[in-house]
Order: C-alpha cells, then sequence, then structure tokens
C-alpha cells in the first residue's frame, strides 16, 4: 500500500473454499505421507481423511505397531499444527481375532467397527461387500422412487406395452 506493507498474522485456519487451501493442505499432508514408515505401516490420504493400515502377526505387536505408528503420525500433526478428531477415529481389524485389541489415541479409547464408509465404499471386516452391495441397492431404490414421484403416473413403460 502507499503506506507501507500490509501485513496480517494468520492464527486460525485456511478459510474453507479459498483457492489455496488444497495447496496449502499438500504441503502438511505431504510432509506427512513422505515420512519414513515402518516396513508393516501404510498410509494414505483422501482430501483431509487419512487411512494408517498396520499389518501385525499378533495381538500384542499390533497393539504395540499401532501405538507406535499412533505416537510417530501424531508427533508429525502437532509439528504442523494439524489438530485430529479423535472422536471421529475408529479401526477396523481384518482378522478372525475375537478379542479386540486396546488401541488408544492420547488418552481415548479407539473404538473397532465392524465396517465404515471410505471413499464411497462400505468395507467390512470380512471384505465380502455384502454390505456395500446392499447400501447401493438401497440408494439405487430411493432414486428409482424420487424419480417415480416427480415424474407422476405417467411414468416408464406404458402399461400397453408391457
Amino acid at each position: 500500500t502507499p503506506q507501507g506493507r500490509a501485513t496480517k498474522d494468520q492464527k486460525q485456519v485456511c478459510p474453507q473454499g479459498s483457492c489455496s487451501g488444497p495447496t496449502l493442505w499438500n504441503l502438511v499432508a505431504n510432509e506427512i505421507l513422505n515420512q519414513v514408515w515402518p516396513d508393516n505401516f501404510q498410509i494414505q490420504a483422501f482430501a483431509d481423511d487419512f487411512v494408517l493400515v498396520i499389518k501385525a502377526d499378533t495381538n500384542k505387536s499390533l497393539v504395540e505397531d499401532t501405538q507406535s505408528a499412533i505416537t510417530q503420525f501424531n508427533s508429525k500433526c502437532s509439528e504442523n499444527e494439524l489438530a485430529i478428531s479423535t472422536e471421529k477415529t475408529n479401526y477396523i481389524s481384518f482378522s478372525k481375532m475375537v478379542r479386540s485389541p486396546k488401541i488408544t489415541w492420547n488418552g481415548y479409547k479407539v473404538n473397532r467397527v465392524k465396517s465404515f464408509k471410505y471413499l464411497g465404499m462400505h468395507v467390512d471386516d470380512r471384505l465380502n461387500w455384502l454390505e456395500h452391495i446392499n447400501k447401493q441397492g438401497e440408494k439405487a431404490i430411493k432414486m428409482q422412487q424420487n424419480l417415480k414421484r416427480i415424474a407422476g403416473g405417467n411414468w416408464g413403460i406404458s402399461q400397453i406395452h408391457r
């Protein structure tokens, strides 16, 4: 400006819908994703959702490796002042283990779920996709019913041609 340089300290998050938001997010997420992780650990992200995948042979090693991964992930998030919603954090186990491993995040008990929705896919702990197929069928029926309601009684093939 004619009076000199204008600056403003940013104390809050980037506004949703801003042009620079995705680029700034990518800078933060890439730092976390590009970190060196143990061999039995994978991290994936889409938009602002992270998925941590840990492979272990025993319940004990699963708990230890998961807690270690959470600590490492949490440390990187803290360095970037990134807050994780522990209330929305769950885990799923793709194994025949009956007892649920006790996983915690900053003292918060992470709940085991039988299924979850990620990127539009319903994933269950048996990987049989039945829940996803059922949900998609329900969604298709609702769409068909809405179309029928909007179009009225004349919608579809005429009674003469059936």
